[in-house]
């Protein structure tokens, strides 16, 4: 038997549903953010492999905000030396995203994360907000 759970905070073209086979060890999530990444997508000229990176980044932030059981944000941001010098989705514990890339170069349809960001890394930030109640 399957158990299927949808976020309430997403927007209504944005959805997070949660599975799990009970009878076997397996559990998941399946997510669609096209009204996020639509969003993103119009405020911006990017380049194709430039969007569908910044769409792969939009699915991965998503589904580790998923897993918060705090109110905080998570951060995923890739920085190099190659023509995409960075690229960065944020998101919170309510499933609200936002991303962006710089780009300074050539991209093409074509280009590989290789050829698109060169030698560089990516780093994952998590935030906790704390609520601190100073009580005299």
């Amino acid at each position: 038997m399957t158990t299927l759970a949808m976020r309430e905070n997403m927007s209504k073209h944005d959805q997070l549903h949660r599975f799990l086979f009970q009878n076997d060890a397996v559990r998941g999530e399946l997510v669609s953010v096209n009204e996020t990444y639509k969003k993103i997508l119009d405020q911006h000229d990017y380049p194709s492999a430039v969007n569908l990176l910044l769409g792969e980044l939009l699915v991965a932030t998503s589904l580790l905000t998923a897993t918060l059981k705090f109110e905080g944000d998570i951060t995923i941001q890739i920085q190099g030396d190659g023509p995409v010098k960075m690229l960065v989705i944020n998101g919170n514990n309510h499933q609200q995203m936002r991303g962006v890339a710089r780009i300074e170069g050539s991209v093409t349809a074509q280009s590989s994360l290789k050829q698109m960001v060169g030698q560089g890394y990516m780093v994952i930030v998590i935030k906790v907000l704390l609520h601190w109640k100073v009580i005299q």
